[in-house]
C-alpha cells in the first residue's frame, strides 16, 4: 500500500489538540513575492505535505511538463485556474482554493494554492468557515507582491480560525443538505435532469463497486483497484450546497475510509469527483471543459425499466433526506437499440398481409349465392343494375370490400408511422454516436497524456541516473584530491605532529582545546605567521568524528559544525527510534519528519553520551540562525549542480559538493531547524529542501514535515 493511502487524512488528532478539534492553514505554489515556487508556509501536518505532492508537484506539475493542456483546442480548455476543492476521508477534511498566479519573474503556468486541514469538525461547519476565509486570502494575495504581507495575512487568518475552532460544537450531521437545495437539485418536474441522475447512478454503481462500504478494506486494498474519476453536473449555484450534496451522495456508494476529492471550477457548471489515490493524469480535469471530458449525465446509456424504477425510488428517498444505505440497483448491461427493419423486410411483410386479405375476399365470393354473383357481374355492365337478391345475401361481398379498403388505409398509415419512426431512430442513433465519439475522444486524449507522462518520467529517470553517475565521478575525483591534499598537509605538519607526539597522548578535551588555541592563534597573529600556523596545525585538526560517527568540521570562528545533516543511523543510535518517512534506503539517508522539540531532545541526549569527552563549557546544540549563515558560506542555489530544480525525495548526505568550509547539503536537501524563535509560537528553519528552493521558513516547534531535518553544532554553551 502507498504512503498516501496509509497516511493521508489519518492524523492522530491528539498530537495537535487535546479537544480533538484542530485546523491548520497552509499555502504553496506561485506568488510574485517569490522568484520561484514559494516556501512551504504552514505545512504542519503530513496530510498537507502529501496534498502538495499529489495535487501540485506530481499532479499539476505533471500535466504542465507533459504539455497535456496545451494540446487542447480553445473550446476544450479552461482559460485558467479558479477552483475550490474538498478532500475528505474518515472525518478529516482538506478545503482549498487555487487560482492563476505568477512568480516574481513573471512565469504564469503554475497556480497559487491555499489549503485548510480540519480535524474533529463536520463538513458543513468547516465549509461555512473555510469558503469566506479562502476567498479573502485569494483577494489579499492577489493585491500584494510582498512575501512578508502574505505571511502576515496567513498568520492572522490562522489565529482567527483556531479561535473559532475551539469554540465550535463538533457534533452534528457530517454533510447535511438543506431541504430547499435537495428539492431544487432533484426536482421531479425536470425530466432532463432526472434522466441525467439515472445515468449517473448507473455509472456510479458499476464504476465504484470496489470502493463500496463494507467492501473496501483500507488496510489491504486490492492492487487491481484503480482510482476512478466521474464528472457530474454542478447541481447547485451555491458552492457549499453543491459540495455537501455530492459528498453525501457519493458516500452512499463509497466507504468513508476512501479518499474522496471534489474539485469545483467556480465559474463553470460541473464538478469532478475523484475516488481513491489520484495520479498525475487525474488532474487533467482541472483545465479541461466538457468538450474534452464529458459529463457522465450526458453519456447515452439505455436503461431498462427495472433499473429506472429502483433508481427513481432511491432518488425519492434521498430527496426526502432519509438515511440511505447502499441501494441494490444492479444496473442492467447497456443495450443498443435494435436495427431498423430493411426496406425489403417491410415489403415482404405487407405482401403477406395483402395476400391474406385477397384470399378472404375470394372466399366470400365463393360462398355467396349465385344470384348475388350475377348481380355483381351485371353491376359492372350497367350503371343502374336491377338487383333482386335480398340484402342479406349480398353482405359478404360488401364486408370483403370494406376490409380490403380498410386494410389498405391501415397499411398506408402504418407505413407512414414506420417511416417516421425510422427517421426518429436514425436521429437518436446519430446523437448517441456523437456523444459516444466525444467519450472515446476524451479517453484517447487521456491515454495520450498518460503515455506522454510516462515517457517524461522515463527520460527524467535516465537524466537523473546520468547526473548521479557524473556526481559520483566528481565526488570520487574530489575525494582523491582531498586525500592528496591532506597527505601533503600532514607531511608539511610532521614537525608539529612529532612535537605533539612527544607529549602524552592527548585526550579528546585536549584535541579540541588545541584546535581552539590554534584558531585563536590564527586570529591574533599577523598574516604571514597565521598562514604558517594554519598549514602546520589547524588543517591537520580541522575535522573530528564523535562516538556515534558524526563528522564535525572546524570553522574559522572556532565553531564545530556537522559536516552532514544528521542521518537516520545517527538518530537511531541516540534516540532508539526512526520517525523518517523514507526509511533505510541507505545508512547515509538524512533523518526527516523530526520536530524542533525532537531535534533539541536529540542534542540533549547526545551531550549525555559524549559528556566524558566534551571540553568544559562546550556542548552540542542546534545552530542559531547567525551560526547557520556563517557555515552556509554565502552559498546559493544557483551554485548547486541541480540549480533550483525540485526533486521528489531528499538525497543521501554528501550527494552534493561541499561548500568552501567543507560542509555538504547546506542548501536544497532538507530544511534545517535553528534555535531561534520567530513570530508567535514559530521556530526558524533554514536552507530550503528537495521540494523548495527558498532560504527561510517557520514552523511550530511540534510540527513535523517530510522535508524537515537538522544539523548539529558543537560550541560554547553561552552561544546558544
Amino acid at each position: 500500500m502507498s504512503d498516501f493511502l496509509k497516511k493521508f487524512l489519518m492524523e492522530d488528532t491528539r498530537r495537535f489538540a487535546s479537544s480533538g478539534r484542530f485546523v491548520a492553514l497552509a499555502a504553496f505554489g506561485k506568488h510574485p513575492g517569490w522568484d520561484d515556487h514559494i516556501e512551504d508556509l504552514g505545512l504542519e501536518t503530513e496530510s498537507l505535505n502529501l496534498a502538495k505532492l499529489v495535487l501540485y508537484v506530481d499532479g499539476i506539475g505533471g500535466q504542465i511538463n507533459s504539455g497535456a493542456w496545451e494540446k487542447l483546442e480553445p473550446a476544450q480548455q479552461l482559460p485558467g485556474f479558479e477552483h475550490v476543492f474538498v478532500w475528505q476521508r474518515s472525518g478529516q477534511i482538506l478545503i482549498g482554493r487555487l487560482w492563476s498566479s505568477s512568480d516574481g519573474k513573471g512565469r504564469k503556468r503554475y497556480p497559487m494554492v491555499v489549503c485548510l486541514h480540519f480535524m474533529g469538525l463536520p463538513l458543513a461547519w468547516a465549509l461555512k468557515q473555510a469558503l469566506p476565509v479562502l476567498s479573502e486570502l485569494e483577494e489579499g494575495c492577489v493585491t500584494t507582491t510582498s512575501a512578508e504581507e502574505v505571511r502576515s495575512l496567513l498568520a492572522r487568518k490562522r489565529a482567527a480560525l483556531r479561535e473559532a475552532v475551539q469554540l465550535a460544537d463538533g457534533r452534528g450531521e457530517y454533510a447535511p443538505v438543506s431541504p430547499d437545495s435537495l428539492n431544487k437539485i432533484l426536482s421531479p418536474g425536470d425530466q432532463t435532469r432526472r434522466e441525467g441522475f439515472l445515468r449517473l447512478l448507473y455509472q456510479v454503481q458499476s464504476q465504484l463497486s470496489g470502493f463500496a462500504p463494507g467492501v473496501f478494506n483500507p488496510r489491504s486494498p486490492p492492487s487491481s483497484l484503480r482510482v476512478q474519476q466521474i464528472r457530474v453536473p454542478r447541481a447547485s449555484s451555491s458552492p457549499d450546497q453543491a459540495l455537501l450534496f455530492w459528498t453525501r451522495l457519493f458516500f452512499v456508494f463509497v466507504d468513508q475510509s476512501v479518499p474522496l476529492l471534489l474539485t469545483l471550477p467556480l465559474e463553470s457548471e460541473w464538478l469532478d469527483v475523484t475516488v481513491g489515490e489520484p495520479e498525475s493524469h487525474e488532474m487533467f480535469c482541472l483545465r479541461a471543459t466538457p468538450k474534452a471530458v464529458p459529463l457522465v449525465s450526458e453519456v447515452p446509456y439505455k436503461l431498462d425499466d427495472g433499473f429506472r424504477a429502483k433508481a427513481n425510488s432511491f432518488l425519492q428517498s434521498f430527496q426526502r433526506g432519509e438515511p440511505i444505505q447502499l441501494p441494490d440497483l444492479k444496473p442492467a448491461p447497456e443495450q443498443m437499440p435494435n436495427a431498423a427493419p430493411s426496406s425489403k423486410g417491410r415489403w415482404l411483410k405487407w405482401l403477406g398481409v395483402g395476400l391474406i386479405l385477397i384470399l378472404g375476399a375470394v372466399a366470400a365470393v365463393f360462398y355467396a349465392p349465385r344470384s348475388a354473383i350475377q348481380a355483381l357481374v351485371a353491376g359492372s355492365a350497367s350503371a343502374k343494375p336491377e338487383v333482386h337478391t335480398p340484402i342479406t345475401s349480398a353482405t359478404p361481398i360488401t364486408n370483403a370490400q370494406e376490409e380490403v379498403a380498410t386494410a389498405v388505409d391501415k397499411r398506408a398509415a402504418t407505413k407512414e408511422k414506420s417511416d417516421q419512426d425510422t427517421l426518429d431512430e436514425a436521429a437518436r442513433l446519430a446523437e448517441e454516436k456523437r456523444k459516444s465519439d466525444a467519450v472515446a475522444a476524451a479517453a484517447r486524449l487521456k491515454a495520450e497524456t498518460e503515455a506522454a507522462a510516462k515517457e517524461r518520467d522515463r527520460q527524467a529517470a535516465e537524466a537523473a541516473a546520468k547526473e548521479k553517475e557524473e556526481q559520483e565521478r566528481q565526488h570520487a575525483e574530489a575525494a582523491a584530491q582531498e586525500a592528496a591534499r591532506i597527505a601533503a598537509e600532514k607531511k608539511a605538519a610532521g614537525q608539529k605532529t612529532a612535537e605533539l607526539a612527544s607529549l602524552k597522548a592527548p585526550s579528546a578535551d585536549q584535541v579540541v582545546a588545541k584546535v581552539d588555541t590554534t584558531a585563536a592563534a590564527i586570529g591574533d597573529q599577523p598574516a604571514s605567521t597565521s598562514t604558517t600556523v594554519a598549514a602546520s596545525s589547524a588543517s591537520a585538526l580541522n575535522q573530528l568524528t564523535n562516538s556515534i560517527g558524526m563528522v564535525l568540521v572546524l570553522l574559522p570562528s572556532g565553531l564545530w559544525a556537522g559536516k552532514y545533516e544528521v542521518t537516520q543511523a545517527e538518530y537511531v543510535r541516540v534516540m532508539k527510534s526512526n520517525p523518517s518517512n523514507g526509511k533505510w534506503r541507505s545508512d547515509r539517508q538524512p533523518v526527516e519528519q523530526v520536530s524542533w522539540n525532537e531535534a533539541v531532545e536529540f542534542t540533549r541526549r547526545l551531550n549525555e553520551l559524549e559528556r566524558a569527552s566534551l571540553p568544559p563549557g562546550k556542548a552540542y546544540s542546534l545552530p542559531t540562525a547567525k551560526q547557520w549563515r556563517e557555515f552556509a558560506a554565502d552559498q546559493k542555489f544557483e551554485d548547486l549542480p541541480g540549480g533550483t530544480a525540485i526533486r521528489k525525495d531528499p538525497s543521501p548526505v554528501g550527494s552534493g559538493p561541499p561548500n568552501r568550509f567543507g560542509l555538504c547539503d547546506v542548501l536544497g536537501n532538507l530544511w534545517e531547524w535553528c534555535l531561534d524563535d520567530a513570530q508567535g509560537d514559530q521556530k526558524v528553519l533554514k536552507g530550503g529542501a528537495f521540494n523548495s528552493n527558498n532560504y527561510d521558513r517557520t514552523l511550530r516547534p511540534d510540527a513535523k514535515s517530510l522535508s524537515c531535518g537538522f544539523r548539529c553544532v558543537l560550541g560554547p554553551v553561552d552561544a546558544r
